[in-house]
């Protein structure tokens, strides 16, 4: 990766670390919400059953857009440290270029710089198949956020799912329509941020 990718690159990491974390924060919220529908549905006797069942299908959803963040997360820990070791080897790369032209430039024997030579040929290797797992790990983390916002459309059939059902429900009624309208809201952020991820990606 040339200084611009590398700087390019944990622009990208910073800006995904950050929508991660507010996705994180979003869905906690979330799951306690659902979890208090649950309840709530619970102990307000059959007419509100079926809307329990439509909070499980929202903690259902929350679990499987945390388990989307985990992989990203993963996937970015392993990007990381691999731009590191690029970093490392382009570094010991520039100075056994260095020790090489310097030693061409001052007459040296070819013998005594050969093997300077032949490490600096060895980690041009090493950095090209690190670029190329690198690149790859970049179609992994696309792939994910991808995936991401497919996901997103199932989250809309929950979401007209709790607003057919709050609308049913008569006892606690603004309660059940309190959660269906923050899981809206949060669905509308979820969409933002992987549609986000997927042009910074």
């Amino acid at each position: 990766m040339a200084d611009e990718e590398t700087k390019e690159f944990f622009q990208k990491i910073i800006f995904t670390n950050e929508e991660i974390l507010k996705l994180r924060i979003l869905l906690y919220s979330l799951k306690i919400r659902a979890l208090n529908a649950q309840i709530l549905s619970a102990n307000s006797g059959a007419f509100a059953a079926s809307y329990g069942v439509v909070a499980a299908e929202i903690i259902h959803f929350n679990n499987k857009i945390q388990d989307v963040n985990e992989k990203l997360t993963k996937a970015i820990t392993v990007v990381i440290r691999m731009a590191s070791e690029m970093q490392k080897i382009s570094k010991v790369n520039r100075l056994l270029h260095v020790s090489v032209e310097t030693c061409k430039s001052r007459g040296v024997n070819l013998d005594h710089y050969k093997n300077i030579e032949y490490s600096l040929n060895n980690r041009n290797e090493e950095k090209e198949m690190l670029d190329l797992q690198l690149r790859k790990e970049f179609d992994d983390i696309r792939h994910i956020v991808r995936s991401s916002t497919k996901l997103c459309l199932e989250g809309r059939t929950v979401s007209l799912q709790t607003r057919i059902e709050s609308a049913t429900i008569v006892e606690n009624q603004k309660l059940f329509l309190a959660v269906a309208e923050s899981f809206d809201g949060a669905l509308n952020i979820i969409e933002t941020s992987y549609r986000y991820l997927s042009k910074l990606w």
